[in-house]
């Protein structure tokens, strides 16, 4: 008789999706909400805003700081994204997966192809990724949640729903999709995602 698993293996669950979909608030109410998940930190070159502690909302890097960790291949992943760069550590995935803690991070639709070429190389998250798309439910409910969030003028908001027209294409490379509808529905999606992933058989073989 084969031994059976003895525990339920550790997830990384990337969630990307258009500025403006949710993804974000998706992540902090999965961690909020479940002790053994915990959300990625991720690399950026972008200055903090108002509010952002280094370490805890990102690690912020200079120029130099991000170079250096791209010539040392510290990166699973890293792209430009707008005017700033954004990376994530290997290590800080490794570490945690090890521990069997549950990870979740948003990132850009670029950063998600990344991510699954990498995991290609290192099984160790390769069966742990898991990457759900949060497609918003149309372009002028995402124009309104960007203005909403009063962070970006008319301009900014115009080139970001650009950035959405083509980052909505790649749905069909992700192993998910969570047609967006209201926050409560989203995050039930989502927590059905992760808990039917916790329990896939060929995760636990």
């Amino acid at each position: 008789m084969d031994t059976l698993p003895q525990k339920d293996i550790a997830l990384l669950l990337v969630l990307a999706g258009p500025a403006g979909s949710g993804k974000t608030t998706l992540c902090d109410r999965l961690v909020g909400e479940n002790e053994q998940v915990e959300r990625v930190v991720t690399c950026t070159t972008r200055p903090p805003r108002s509010g952002e502690v280094d370490g805890e909302d990102y690690f912020f890097l200079s120029d130099d700081e991000f170079d250096r960790n791209i010539e040392e291949g510290a990166f699973l992943e890293w792209a430009k994204v707008h005017a700033n760069r954004y990376g994530t550590l290997r290590s800080v995935i490794e570490d945690k997966l090890g521990k069997t803690i549950d990870l979740v991070m948003n990132i850009d639709v670029q950063g998600v192809a990344s991510v699954q070429e990498a995991a290609g190389h290192h099984p160790s998250i390769g069966n742990r990724l898991v990457t759900v798309f949060i497609m918003p439910e149309s372009f002028d409910v995402l124009k309104d949640r960007l203005r909403g969030r009063g962070q970006d003028d008319e301009e900014e908001i115009a080139r970001r729903i650009r950035s959405a027209e083509t980052e909505v294409e790649a749905w069909r490379s992700f192993d998910y999709v969570i047609r967006s509808s209201s926050k409560d529905a989203d995050f039930e999606a989502l927590q059905s995602i992760w808990r039917a992933e916790k329990r896939r058989s060929s995760r636990l073989a």
